[in-house]
């Protein structure tokens, strides 16, 4: 597999020193600011070969609940009830919502049914039909890169858990800034490399997975790259009711759930976890990373 150099995303600078390796591939830290990325990395046809049908069923699908192709969509309306009404008392519906990398379209149908106007698009080809023949979504497939979106034409644009996966968080987030219209708002999730989860489990941490991620945002470096991109009023959000224990802290989230280090810690949040989920939010160590941006 061909393999590419990059500079640091944060600051430009290209020189790194090791983090890790895993699956072959490096891990690395910018000497200069410390941001953590993956170089050198897959390309994007290697990196892309990860989303097919058969994890679209086998994995996708189940980590959400759907076994078997089946789901109650008022599981889903309450899901993302939280994330809806904080999102509503920013910029209120009807207005347009546009999702980037909607997956089967689970979150846009709750926000379609919670009265937004709403599209999306993906590049995964079986997520599209499930979409399109069990919610009667139209997802375009799209790469973020190529976003065919008009100007000015969302209010909205919510982003999940994708800006990890990009091979140029940059230019697709200035692109966003043109798809909104002047005050939208960007709604924007990502994997916290400062989490407890990331200290406690270490390299064996599974977002630490340079074959599909190849960004590690912390809060200052999501915030300097979302600035630059020409958003404001970056906001981040610690604690909302979306946010249960183990969306907080995570401990079965391990590519090594053998190791020693990953049983005292499953053991810490089974036990104290129901007591310090509050305070591990509030420190901004939660394994999720969950902020708003104003378009200029």
């Amino acid at each position: 597999m061909a393999l590419e150099v990059v500079p640091c995303l944060v600051c430009g600078d290209s020189a790194q020193a090791p983090v890790c390796r895993k699956f072959n591939l490096e891990i690395v830290r910018c000497k200069r600011c410390g941001f953590v990325y993956a170089s050198p990395r897959l390309t994007k046809d290697d990196l892309w070969t990860r989303y097919s049908s058969t994890y679209f069923w086998d994995e996708y699908l189940p980590s959400y609940g759907v076994q078997d192709g089946k789901f109650d969509l008022r599981d889903f309306d309450i899901r993302y009830h939280a994330m809806l009404e904080m999102v509503a008392t920013r910029v209120s519906p009807p207005g347009d919502l546009l999702e980037i990398g909607a997956g089967a379209g689970f979150f846009l149908k709750a926000a379609e049914r919670a009265g937004w106007r709403v599209a999306g698009t993906e590049i995964l080809e079986a997520a599209i039909g499930f979409a399109g023949s069990r919610l009667g979504l139209e997802i375009r497939q799209e790469a973020a890169e190529q976003l065919g979106a008009p100007d000015d034409s969302a209010d909205v644009v919510a982003m999940f858990e994708v800006i990890e996966h990009l091979l140029d968080p940059r230019v697709v987030l200035e692109r966003l800034r043109g798809v909104l219209r002047p005050g939208g708002l960007l709604v924007l999730s990502t994997p916290n490399f400062n989490s407890l989860s990331r200290i406690a489990l270490g390299d064996g941490w599974a977002v630490l997975s340079p074959a599909e991620h190849v960004y590690y945002f912390t809060k200052g470096s999501l915030r300097q790259v979302l600035t630059r991109a020409g958003f404001s009023d970056v906001e981040f959000i610690r604690r909302h009711g979306g946010q249960g224990l183990f969306e907080t802290m995570n401990p079965r989230h391990t590519h090594t759930p053998e190791k020693m280090r990953t049983a005292v810690y499953r053991s810490f949040v089974e036990y104290l976890g129901p007591a310090l989920v509050g305070r591990v939010q509030s420190w901004g160590l939660g394994d999720t990373l969950f902020c708003f941006a104003r378009s200029r």
